[in-house]
This record gives C-alpha cells, sequence and structure tokens, in this order.
C-alpha cells in the first residue's frame, strides 16, 4: 500500500530544548494528545516509564477513532531522541474488528530548529503500512480527503496544544535546565 504522510510547521516562543523535553515527557501527550484533543480523536490512556523517554523506551496507548465505537490500541517505541533537535517515535496500531482487524504503522517525527524568540518545529506524520483498512482509509478518493483534510485539521489541534504547552513551561520561572 502506498505511504501517505503530513507536515505540519509552526513557530513557537519555546526554546528547541523546551519543546523537546516536553515530547520526551511521555506524560505530556496524555494532555496534548489527549484531554486537549477533540473528544472523538484523542489519546484515551497511555502507560510509558516515568522520566524522559531515549531511543528505546517503548510505550503503550489507546485512542479514540473519528466517527467510530471502536478504539486504536497502539504499541510504540522511541526511534530517534537527539536532544534538543529530533525526537521521533513509531507506533503500530490495531483497531479490532469482528471480521479481520486493521493494522498500521505510523511515524511520529518532530524537528526542533532555533528561531527567532524561541524555535520552529516541524511535524511529520507517515502511515507507513495498513494492512486491512476501515473503509475511509480503503477507498482511494475517500482516503486521499482523510490525509488531505481530516488528518491535517485533527492532528494540528494536537500539534498546537504541544507548542502551547512547551510555551507555557518556558514561561514559568526555572522552567528547564540542560540536561
Amino acid at each position: 500500500m502506498k505511504s501517505f504522510s503530513i507536515r505540519l510547521t509552526r513557530r513557537s516562543s519555546a526554546p528547541p530544548d523546551v519543546v523537546y523535553d516536553t515530547l520526551a515527557d511521555l506524560r505530556t501527550h496524555l494532555t496534548w494528545g489527549g484531554t486537549e484533543q477533540r473528544s472523538d480523536f484523542r489519546l484515551l490512556s497511555l502507560e510509558a516509564p516515568t522520566g524522559h523517554a531515549t531511543v528505546g523506551t517503548s510505550f503503550t496507548s489507546t485512542g479514540a477513532i473519528p466517527m467510530s465505537l471502536r478504539r486504536w490500541e497502539d504499541s510504540s517505541t522511541v526511534t530517534v531522541a537527539e536532544r534538543p533537535r529530533t525526537f521521533e517515535f513509531v507506533t503500530h496500531a490495531t483497531v479490532h474488528r469482528s471480521e479481520r482487524s486493521m493494522l498500521a504503522t505510523y511515524r511520529h517525527r518532530y524537528e526542533m530548529a532555533p528561531a527567532q524568540g524561541g524555535s520552529e518545529v516541524t511535524y511529520t506524520f507517515t502511515q507507513e503500512d495498513l494492512v486491512n483498512p476501515v473503509l475511509r482509509l480503503g477507498l482511494p478518493v475517500v482516503r486521499a480527503m482523510t490525509w488531505r483534510v481530516g488528518i491535517p485539521f485533527l492532528a494540528g489541534r494536537g500539534f498546537r496544544n504541544l507548542l502551547r504547552i512547551a510555551e507555557e513551561s518556558a514561561n514559568r520561572p526555572a522552567a528547564h535546565t540542560q540536561r
């Protein structure tokens, strides 16, 4: 199956190390990608080790799927952790169905670069594999619209939430220290 990808870039007043530290603290994902995300597209649970994630750190999560009562069941592993420049993880996602489960592999890559007054952050979300897709991801026209409009809209909110939380952290007294 063809690979699909979106790329979102935004400026943040938080410096790259603070954005990175927010990403590497996996517990924050349940806030910016969970409780502060749309109710039909969010993380519902996340189990991860405490502390900052490094290459090889694994975590599990569940998530809501828009227009569906089904849930994602995900297993993710950090593949790149280069503070303060790059944080990446790969997710193996499953949607259980009575006939055949949908299986997908996604790569989440965050790149932080210094910019005037903070940083420029790029999020790339790539579907690397998809087996037994649900109807909206199996029909070519619907799949194309989902990747062109739906996913950027829904993922964009979580991305903005991430940057806002990093900015709030950067603005707190003694918000960060060199690690």
